[in-house]
Parts: structure tokens; sequence; C-alpha cells
């Protein structure tokens, strides 16, 4: 698998990224907290499904609010592929597309893709990083050791971790050179307490002789019993002949027998299948037969399509022109709605102004220009004759006030009011006011007195001013009353140019103010008149051409049914030659699923044919012409050869030793007699057991007796209470061993299973990468060996922290490729080198671009400096771009 492009909705720190991966090898740089962790993460969460919220700080939920998830591309099998997966149940929402075949699958189909892999194994074979190997260091050197030797066993940490467990729990229950554990102390003690036992005894003498007699009789009592063993079984071989003789003297002169040429069990199942495969097919070809016939009764054309066929050329070459003879009357359909429109629109005018426009012609601009200025021309003169008569009437007015005036004047002397008020204000100065009030007061009584004494001078004065005014008033009377007449004049003479006008372009009839708002109508008029004539024209036309149409299909109106409008006409015609198609199209079916209808009657045919041949020819190998007889001649053939088989069976019985007592029984009468004196035997043999037991008994209750003493019974009864906690102890002591043992012994299996190959590609990768200063790893059962160019031999304990994590590197690069033959996944490696001195990382790098050859290669690291160490175009930086 190759993954090509990686882009990220919202996963962690990433939102709306896209990373292009088109090489092999990819290395991709970025500071600390860069994302690479995260970047890792996310495609295995893709190609794996999301962790859920029991582990919710390895979901990596977007922080900037995008959309939990991303897409993939990669190419697997030659075989492109684009994976979507979004926040969902189960792992996330999951799309799945083959770009190749542009195919919908399904998310059971990218486990069936990823199989036998699973997030954890993906980690384990095909992701590497700086804190598997600081795993490895945190661990003891045994440790080390077994973590090295067992890389090979999927999960063999847990199960590492479990030996080491058990083995220290047995360690706390026994020792071989312990001292405080339980089960050595037990021991101990059961030693001491033995040595008391036997010396207790050996204070007996009666007890010592008792217990000889004792053995004696159990001697006696084994030797008796094996006897009985021996006569038991000589009963049973005598009782089971017995059964046999029958059988034996009925096969005893019979061999087996044997055809000249017995049909074997795969002829005859052969030629069951091929019998069954030819009435299949005679079934089938029947079937098939009468498809054929049903089918050519159904292949006949109609009047109409045979007499479509005579005349198919005219006819195509007339239904050519018929969609544009459709849109044609779809055109007319059109005219007729414009002319309908155009009359309405007509006699709306003529009932509104009569037939009066029908002679009017519309006004020229110029002319239109020439009446608008004639009727500005009258509004003008009215306005100005109307404000000089207004001006005429406001100078008359004028003129009446100050004649009216110039007569008071003349009429009046001295003013008594104005001189009696002036003389009042000096008096109420004088006597009521003081200071610089009563010579205000004063000064203004003197003068209002003044003005009553002068008033008649000045009074004489205005007489001579309204006097000049009245003299002008009149000169402006009588020049108002010119031009009054003058102005008249002039509306006399533009009505009657107006009028003029009006009779020039027959508008009599209107009134004036109508002339110009009537311009837009008489325009309309003419234009919809000239627009009826054209279309209804056209109209005319349209209707002759589909006239002179639908005549030339009139050597088919009998079979098409040609009657009606020319409306229904063409949809006669339209609907003809649908049918013809339809009918054609049908036809056409037909003829091509009867070609295959006979093709496959041809087929079966032939099919059949060979089955025949075939089940001849087999018929043929044993003489044979009929399936009935091949069948009776192999049940003769199985009957035989189970007779055959029932003697091998009674052979298979027999022992040299029962044939010889067999052969030399005269009858089975003289086996049953032999069988009843063993019988006898046995039973005495019985008697001579019972008497025996009941001596022992005796004898071991006497010895009970005779150790019947408290010291001595208490230390029996305390040895048995330690054996029952020694048998506990051990018990559970051995089954942890036992365990540890088939643990490590499934593990050592495990890698020594996929050892040689893994071995040879990591002795190459670790010669690179020290430099060819080591040239061989042995593994033996305790450890894994490393030899030297100078022909030392190194544990692994041996190592230096340096070494042994190059090693450690080797074998994990060689396993990964070995896995990758059989399942081709990317290998992403996170900074893994980080301890390695430069020449060590170039070269960790070079063995990675060999890798890169048969499996993607996505190499993070943190490490500018390894970014001289490998080619432009492979560097990607986290940033956001290539380098």
């Amino acid at each position: 698998m190759q993954i090509t492009t990686i882009k990220i909705y919202g996963f962690g720190k990433f939102h709306d990224t896209t990373i292009e991966l088109p090489d092999q090898f990819t290395l991709l740089y970025g500071e600390n907290e860069a994302g690479k962790s995260t970047l890792v993460a996310f495609i295995t969460s893709l190609l794996f499904g999301f962790e859920t919220a029991k582990h919710r700080y390895a979901m990596y939920r977007p922080k900037a609010g995008s959309q939990y998830g991303g897409e993939l591309y990669f190419t697997h099998d030659q075989t492109k592929y684009w994976l979507k997966r979004v926040g969902g149940t189960h792992g996330g929402k999951v799309t799945f597309r083959n770009l190749t075949t542009d195919t919908l699958l399904t998310k059971d189909d990218l486990s069936q893709l990823l199989q036998p892999l699973n997030k954890e194994l993906f980690y384990q074979i095909f992701c590497f990083g700086e804190r598997e190997l600081q795993a490895v260091f945190n661990l003891t050197r045994f440790d080390l050791v077994k973590r090295i030797q067992r890389i090979g066993a999927i999960g063999s940490e847990n199960w590492i971790g479990l030996t080491q467990k058990l083995t220290a729990t047995a360690g706390e229950i026994y020792k071989p050179r312990g001292r405080v554990q339980p089960l050595v102390r037990l021991l101990h003690e059961y030693d001491d307490l033995t040595a008391k036992i036997t010396a207790a005894k050996a204070q007996f003498q009666q007890y010592q002789t008792l217990q000889i007699d004792a053995q004696q009789t159990s001697s006696d009592l084994t030797a008796v019993q094996k006897q009985l063993t021996q006569l038991t079984h000589q009963q049973d071989q005598y009782q089971r002949l017995i059964s046999l003789y029958p059988q034996y003297q009925q096969f005893k002169n019979d061999t087996p027998v044997q055809t000249a040429k017995p049909i074997s069990t795969a002829d005859w199942q052969k030629a069951t299948r091929l019998t069954t495969t030819v009435k299949q097919l005679q079934s089938d070809l029947a079937t098939q037969t009468e498809t054929v016939k049903q089918q050519k009764a159904t292949q006949v054309a109609s009047d109409a399509q045979q007499f479509y066929t005579a005349h198919q050329q005219t006819i195509d070459q007339l239904a050519g022109q018929l969609p544009a003879m459709q849109q044609s009357q779809q055109q007319q359909h059109q005219t007729e709605a414009q002319l309908a429109q155009l009359e309405q629109q007509l006699t709306a005018l003529n009932q509104q102004y009569g037939s009066a426009l029908t002679d009017l012609n519309p006004l020229t601009p110029s002319e239109q220009q020439q009446i608008e200025a004639a009727f500005d021309q009258q509004q003008h003169l009215s306005i100005e004759r109307d404000s000089r008569a207004d001006q005429r009437q406001a100078h008359q007015k004028t003129f009446a006030q100050l004649q009216q005036q110039a007569d008071t004047d003349t009429s009046s002397g001295m003013s008594l009011k104005w001189l009696v008020a002036g003389v009042g204000v000096v008096l109420v100065a004088l006597f009521a006011l003081s200071g610089v009030l009563k010579t205000i007061g004063g000064i203004l009584g003197i003068g209002i007195a003044a003005y009553g004494i002068f008033k008649p001078i000045i009074s004489g004065n205005q007489q001579s001013a309204i006097d000049s005014q009245l003299a002008l008033l009149s000169s402006q009377l009588d020049e108002d009353r010119q031009q009054l007449a003058n102005l008249d004049q002039q509306l006399i003479d533009a009505d009657a140019q107006v009028t003029q006008f009006g009779a020039d372009h027959h508008l009599q009839g209107f009134a004036p103010e109508r002339w110009l708002d009537l311009q837009t109508d008489i325009s309309q008029y003419q234009a919809a008149t000239a627009q009826q004539n054209a279309l209804q024209a056209q109209h005319d036309q349209t209707s002759q051409k589909s006239q002179s149409f639908l005549a030339q299909w009139q050597f088919a109106a009998d079979v098409i049914g040609l009657a009606g409008s020319s409306d229904q006409q063409l949809q006669q015609l339209s609907q003809f030659l649908s049918d013809r198609r339809d009918e054609g199209q049908r036809l056409h079916w037909a003829n091509e699923s009867l070609t295959t209808s006979t093709k496959r009657q041809d087929q079966l045919q032939q099919q059949l044919e060979t089955q025949q041949a075939a089940l001849t020819q087999l018929l043929d190998q044993y003489g044979l012409t009929t399936f009935t007889a091949f069948e009776t001649r192999y049940q003769q053939d199985q009957a035989t050869a189970q007779q055959n088989e029932r003697l091998k069976v009674l052979n298979a019985q027999l022992s040299q030793a029962d044939r010889q007592i067999l052969d030399a029984a005269a009858s089975q009468t003289v086996l049953e007699q032999t069988s009843q004196k063993i019988h006898v035997q046995y039973l005495e043999k019985q008697q001579q057991q019972s008497e025996l037991l009941t001596q022992s008994s005796q004898q071991h209750y006497q010895l009970q007796q005779l150790a019947s003493s408290d010291k001595y019974q208490a230390l029996l009864q305390h040895q048995a209470d330690l054996q029952t906690e020694i048998n506990g102890l051990t018990d559970d002591w051995l089954t942890k061993k036992l365990l540890i043992n088939w643990i490590d012994q499934t593990l050592i299996n495990a890698s020594q299973g996929r050892q040689p190959k893994i071995i040879k590609v990591a002795e190459r990768y670790f010669q690179a990468l020290t430099g060819n200063r080591y040239r061989q790893i042995n593994f033996t059962d305790a450890t894994v060996q490393v030899i030297r160019e100078d022909d030392l031999t190194f544990d692994v304990g041996e190592l230096s922290s340096g070494t042994a994590e190059q090693l450690y590197v080797a074998l994990r690069f060689a396993f990964t490729k070995v896995m990758a033959d059989v399942i081709a996944m990317p290998i992403i490696i996170d900074d893994a080198f980080v301890n390695f001195d430069r020449s060590r990382t170039k070269a960790a790098l070079t063995m990675l671009k060999q890798l890169a050859q048969t499996s993607q290669i996505i190499y993070l690291t943190a490490n500018h400096d390894n970014l001289a160490l490998v080619d432009a175009h492979e560097v990607y930086q986290l940033a956001g771009k290539s380098v």
C-alpha cells in the first residue's frame, strides 16, 4: 500500500491540511509540537477507526472547530482507493471508494483489505519510534534479551510480562538453594520427621519380624494376582475365539475374489454425474427448443409495419420534414394568438375613436414640434393677456385711491387734535415729571403741537406728489389698454393657426388638447394594422405549406388513418412513426433474443453430444453399453469388495497364536471345554487370593497394633499433614513452572518460524549500522549473540547501550521487511534515530531508502540535520510545503 494524499478536515492541531506523498520515501520535518505524532495517529485512525471516549486524549478532537476526520488517497495492488472517515459511532463514519473501477465500497470491504491487521498489530509491526527503544532500555538485561529474541512474536510484551510475574510468584514458593521459601522449609521438616519415624520403628523387634512376613505375603499375593490376570486374558481369548470359530471355518479356505476389471468408485461417480448431466441437458434442450419456437411465432410484423417497410424510403424522407412542420404548426398557433390579440386591440381603438383613426396619419416630429410651439404660443399669450389685465386693474384701483386721497387733503386746514395733544403733553411734563423726564416730555409736547400747526403746509407738498402719480398712472392705463388690444389680436391669430393645422391634418373632430395624446394611439393603430397584415400573410403561407405536406402523405392515409384538422393529422403522423419505431425496436430485440436463444440451443446440443460421448467412452472402458448395466456391474463389484473386506477384518482380529489355537481345535466344543478348564483354574487362584488377602490384612492389623504408641502415632499424623501441605505447594509451583515453560517455548517457536530470513536480513542491516564491525547474529536458547569482525562473540548483555539499540533496530527493520513481503503497508518511523551519530543516521536513512523499494517509508523527524542526508524532493515540511 502507498499513501499518496492526506487531507485533514480537523484532527488535533491540524485543520484544512493537505499533504502530498508522491514518493515511496518521504521525510516529514517539523519542530517540536509540529504535529508529527498527531499525523501518525491520524493515519492509523483513518485506516482502523477513531479512539472512543474511554481514551479521549487519543481521540485528537480538533481545537479550531473544524469537522472531525479527513481523507486518504492510496494505492493497493495497483488499484487506487479513496477513504473518508469522519466523526461517528463505532470508530467513525466511513466512505470508501475504488477509484480505478469507480465503485462504492463498504466498511467491511476496508476491514477485508487490511486483514489480518488491526490498529494494535499495525503499531507493533509498521510503526516504530524512540519510545519503543526507550521502553526496551527501561527493562533489565535479561528482559532485553527476551524482548529481542521474541521480536517475531506478536504481543510478546504481554506474554513476557506474565512470564516474569509467574517466575517471581514461583520463586516465592520454592528455590533450589533457598532457605526461607515455604516449600523448602517444609521439605527440610519432612526429612527430619521421617528420620524420627524410622528410629521409632526400630525399637520394635516383633514389628520387624512381622513386617518380613507381611512382605512375603504381599509377594505371594502379587504372584497370584499376576496368574489371575493371565487366566483372565486366556479366558477372554477363548471366549472371543469361540464366537469367531464359525466365521473362521467359513472363510478358512476362502481367498479374496478378484474381478477382471472392477469399476472404481470414482468412475461410478463420474458415470452417475455424466448421466445426470445428460438428462439435465436433454431437459434444458427441450425447454430451449420450445422457447425458440415461441419466439419465432411472436416475431411477426403488423400490417402497418409491413407497409412501413415497403415504403420506408418515402416515409423516412417525409418523416424528416415532420419536426419542422410541427414547429411551423406551433408557430401557426402563436400567429393565430397574435392575430386575435391584434384584432382585439384594433377593435378597442375603433370603439374608442370610431372609424376616424383609419384616415389619420401620425404627425411627424417636425409637425409635433410645430403644433407644440403653437400650443405654447397660445398658452403664453393667454397668460400674458391675463397678467396685463390684472396689471391694468391694479393701476385703475391705485388711480381711484390716489384721486380720493387728493380730494380729502384739499378740504382740511390746521389740525386741532394734534395741537391739543401737544399742549396736553407739555402740561403733564411741567407738572407731573421732573428732571430729564420733564425736559423730554416738554420737547415731545412741543413737537406734537408744532405738527398740528404746520400740517396744512405738509399736506400741500403731498398733494403735488399725488398729482404727479395720477398723471403717471393715467399714462400707464392708456398703455395697458393698447397692449391688451394687441394681445387679443395675437390670440385670435394663434387660434386661427391651430384651427388651420387641425384642418390640414383632419383633426377637427378632436379637441386640440387631445391631438398630441392621440398620436400614440394613431401610431399603435397603424402598427397593429401593418402587423396584422404581415401575420395574416405568414399564416396563409404556413397553412398552404402544411396542406402541401399533408397532401404528400395521402398515399398512406388509410394505413395511418389521417383525418381531422392539421394538428390532428400531424399528431397522427407522429404517433404512426413512434409506433413504427417502437415495433421496429421490439422486432429488433425479438430478433436478438431469438439469435441468443438459437445460439443457446446450439450450445446445449453441443454440450449434450459432448457429455453423451464422454459417457459412451466411459462405458466402453468396461465393455458396457448402458448405464443400467454399468450400475448393476458396479453393485456386484461392491458386494465382492465387501466380502473381501470382511475377510480382511477377520484376519486382522486373529493373531498367530489365535490361528494356532483355532487350527488345533477339532471343533467348537473343544474350545469350550478348554475355556471351562481355564475357568476352574481361575476360581482356584481366586480362592488362594482371598486367603492371602485375609492373611495380609491380619498382618497389617498386627503391625498397626505394634505401632500404636502415642509418640509414633503423633509422628505419623504430623507426617501426613506435612505430605498434604507439601503436595499443595508442589502442585502450585509445578503449575506455574509448566506455564512459564509453555509460554517461553511458544514465543521461541513463534520467533524461530521466521527466524532464518529475519536473521539474514538483520545481519545485513546490522553490518551497515555498525560500519561493518559486526558480521553475524546467532540465536541460542538463552540469549542473542553477535560476532564481531575479529571473530569475538558477545552476548547482547555485553554490548554497549548504543550497539544494543542498533541491534534492536536492525532486527526490527528485518522483521518489518519480512512482514512487508506478505502485508505491504506503509512503514512509519517517528524519530527512532535520535541517539545515533551522524554517520550511523546516514546509514540508517540509506537503509530506509532500500527498504522503500518494497514498502512506502514515512520518516518523521525534528532534527534539521537530517534534511541534508536526503534529496530535496523527498522532504516535506509540516509547515505546509515541500522543500
